[in-house]
This record gives structure tokens, C-alpha cells and sequence, in this order.
């Protein structure tokens, strides 16, 4: 049977929405005592950001464990160096242009990557270890304490305890059973793409 052909560009769109999927999720918000998935609009954390560093930093994990999933997903593709490198690009352009309102580009993937690199020699049942260890730096108080219970409950407990929130099984079979066509078309200005196209290959592709 012939695989199903597929745009490239689609398909980057498509894992990235997947990706951010997890952010939608009442459920997981409910774990650091919100009642439902915050939703203010970005003016109000401009004006007053201290005030919602914990959303923020909340926003930002969740992201990066979607982001991860689907990176990993992609690692395990049965597709050539080239193709997986081009999806992994792909899914960070549309993820840096769709969030550029709510983080700094450079810093968006400076956690991405270290986060990443944490968690390649942290057992399962510690993933939230580097992510408590990096909150110290950032919150103090009633919101390192809500963030402390939240992201152990999150990542210490069924289904969050195995990639996160998706199955990259799941994303790896999807790519594999695609014939992908067509060229990337690519947002991020051209020194971006390159710096990016390197570090993903070598931190988080070849690792």
C-alpha cells in the first residue's frame, strides 16, 4: 500500500498544534490550584509581570514538554537525517513566530534545549526534578510552593509520567507512514535558521 502523500509545510503545522494542545488542558492547570486554564490577555502581563510569573513560567514548561514530544517523535521516525531535521526546524519556526507575544525567542530555546539535555540523564520517575531545580531561580513563596506541588503531581503521577502529554510513538508513526513533498517555507530570519538547524541536530537529532 503506498503511503499517503503530505505537504511538509502541513505537516509542521499539524505536529506543531499538537504540541501546543497540552496548554488548552483545564485538567492540567487544575494541578497548580487554578481553576480552569488562565486566561488573560497579554497586556495584563506586560503592565504587570511579576505578578503572573508563575502563569508565565507555567506556560512555558507546558510548551516545552508539548515542544519535546513531538521532537522526540520526530527523532523516531523512520525518515532520512535530512527530512527529520527539516520537520524538527519546521515545528520550532512555528512555535518562536506563534509565541513570540509571550517569550523571547533566544530564551524560549536556551530552556528548550537545556531542559532537553536534563532530562536525557534523569530517570522517569524524576522528570520534574529539573524543572523544580530552574523554578527556584525564578519564584518565591505561596508560588514556588503551588508550582513545587503542581509539576510533582504533574510529571509524578500516570499519564504524565512517560513522554509528558503525547505519545511520540504515536507522532513517529504518523511521519512514517507519510511520503512528505515540497519545500519549507520557513519564518525565522536566515541566521536564525541556521544557528537553530545546527543546535537541533546536535543537542537533540544525534543524541
Amino acid at each position: 500500500m503506498d503511503k499517503k502523500i503530505t505537504d511538509i509545510n502541513d505537516l509542521v503545522v499539524f505536529l506543531a498544534g499538537i504540541a501546543m494542545q497540552p496548554l488548552l488542558n483545564d485538567e492540567i492547570w487544575k494541578k497548580y490550584g487554578y481553576k480552569k486554564r488562565p486566561r488573560k490577555g497579554n497586556i495584563w502581563n506586560k503592565i504587570f509581570p511579576q505578578k503572573f510569573e508563575l502563569e508565565n513560567l507555567i506556560t512555558k514548561d507546558i510548551l516545552t514538554m508539548g515542544l519535546i514530544d513531538i521532537l522526540n517523535g520526530i527523532k523516531k521516525a523512520i525518515k532520512s537525517s535530512d527530512i527529520k531535521l527539516l520537520l524538527s526546524i519546521g515545528v520550532i519556526d512555528q512555535f518562536l513566530s506563534t509565541t513570540k507575544h509571550l517569550f523571547d525567542p533566544h530564551s524560549f530555546m536556551e530552556n528548550l534545549l537545556s531542559t532537553h539535555a536534563s532530562l536525557s540523564t534523569c530517570e522517569q520517575s524524576k522528570f520534574h526534578a529539573p524543572f523544580i531545580l530552574k523554578a527556584k531561580k525564578i519564584l518565591s513563596g505561596k508560588d514556588f510552593a503551588k508550582y513545587l506541588v503542581g509539576t510533582t503531581a504533574l510529571l509524578g503521577t500516570p499519564p504524565y509520567a512517560d513522554n509528558f502529554f503525547l505519545k511520540s510513538d504515536y507522532i513517529k508513526d504518523v511521519i512514517g507512514n507519510l511520503s512528505i513533498e515540497n519545500k519549507l517555507k520557513i519564518l525565522m530570519p536566515e541566521g536564525m535558521y541556521k544557528k537553530y538547524r545546527v543546535l537541533l541536530a546536535e543537542k537533540i537529532l544525534n543524541t
